[in-house]
């Protein structure tokens, strides 16, 4: 976890101490929601003086406010302008106002990612954007999109990546890991829809990872199985076809036939250019040009040295402040009954909840 010395130097001019700097910085990244429990699991504290006087000073000072929900519990919206311009994200999206299922998720993710400060996280839109197409050299096109009409007539925004859950990578690995968080529906549609939006990206790269997060062991294996049969594919592009196809353009382009080449054909050699640069096909292409070596031999090669395909699933619980939300938290770990999945479009969110607790002040004067 990376915690930029401007951004804690920044909290702590806003009067926080070291610690609750650095909870803050995390809350505002990845979740925009925290409970109390969450800052004292942070902390290695118990509940006291220390966790009355940060929500007392979250709250003082407008940068958060509360909600109270069942047994008295509380949960707390991080949403002033002022924290999120602190950390360089003024404009982040975890600062506006959500539903309690967003919440409940988003309650979830602190959970998951405070279990795993050791990981290094992409933690932005822009981020994954350049790790995929500028590292991994995969399309734009493939990556997780959702296009929002904007206030012009007729000129829409596209977003990537908006369901913001955590990607990261464990030490020492530098294959990415995906996740899901499930706040607790009834079905697994939210997963599958989830698995369409990444189809092309997880078509497009060798190795697939994903953590489920849930609060219940309930679905882990329902939820395997249709990640395996939804994900675990052959690769779509042959990679020695796809490196033949690169040979053919190049070989092309020296012989300056630029009549041949579509505007398309030209971006995809630039692309190829990109990716190819520093791959071993480089020493095979003059032979092949020359007709040294056959189509053949080097569709073979190129085929049998590409990396095998590995994908992976990995079910994980965390407790997502369960009582808070649900009125019979049921902790019992995996039953034979609750493996099936139920034909049920209604979530396990429990109907009483109170109204705002305090401090549910409008940031007016920020917007």
């Amino acid at each position: 976890m990376r915690f930029p010395e401007t951004s804690i130097e920044n909290l702590r001019g806003l009067g926080y101490t070291e610690d609750e700097a650095r909870f803050l910085h995390i809350v505002a990244t990845h979740s925009g929601y925290f409970s109390t429990r969450q800052f004292l699991n942070f902390i290695g504290a118990k509940s006291g003086d220390r966790s009355m006087a940060f929500t007392q000073k979250v709250l003082g000072k407008s940068h958060a406010t509360a909600r109270l929900l069942l047994r008295n519990g509380r949960v707390y919206h991080l949403f002033s302008r002022i924290v999120y311009r602190a950390i360089g994200h003024e404009n982040l999206r975890n600062r506006r106002e959500h539903g309690l299922e967003h919440i409940r998720s988003r309650l979830i993710i602190l959970d998951f990612v405070l279990a795993h400060l050791d990981c290094s996280y992409l933690e932005t839109e822009r981020e994954k954007i350049l790790y995929f197409c500028e590292q991994l050299h995969v399309p734009r096109q493939c990556l997780p999109t959702k296009r929002y009409n904007g206030a012009i007539h007729k000129k829409a925004a596209e977003r990537y990546f908006v369901d913001k859950f955590p990607m990261f990578f464990r030490p020492p690995s530098t294959v990415v890991n995906f996740t899901f968080i499930d706040p607790g529906w009834e079905s697994l549609a939210s997963f599958e829809n989830h698995l369409f939006a990444y189809s092309g990206l997880f078509g497009a790269i060798q190795g697939v990872h994903l953590t489920y997060v849930a609060t219940r062991s309930t679905r882990f294996e329902t939820a395997r199985t249709m990640f395996l049969s939804m994900v675990d594919r052959p690769p779509k592009t042959d990679p020695g076809e796809e490196i033949l196809h690169y040979f053919r353009l190049r070989k092309a382009w020296e012989a300056k036939q630029y009549a041949l080449f579509s505007n398309d054909d030209i971006e995809l050699l630039n692309k190829f250019t990109q990716r190819f640069g520093k791959h071993p096909c480089q020493e095979r292409y003059p032979a092949w040009r020359d007709e040294q070596v056959s189509s053949d031999m080097v569709r073979s090669q190129f085929r049998d040295l590409a990396p095998q395909r590995k994908v992976t699933f990995e079910p994980e619980l965390v407790d997502g402040q369960a009582a808070l939300f649900e009125a019979k938290p049921n902790r019992r770990a995996n039953r034979d009954a609750e493996n099936e999945v139920k034909n049920a479009t209604s979530s396990t969110f429990s109907p009483p909840f109170s109204p705002v607790f305090v401090g549910e002040q409008k940031e007016a004067s920020e917007e």
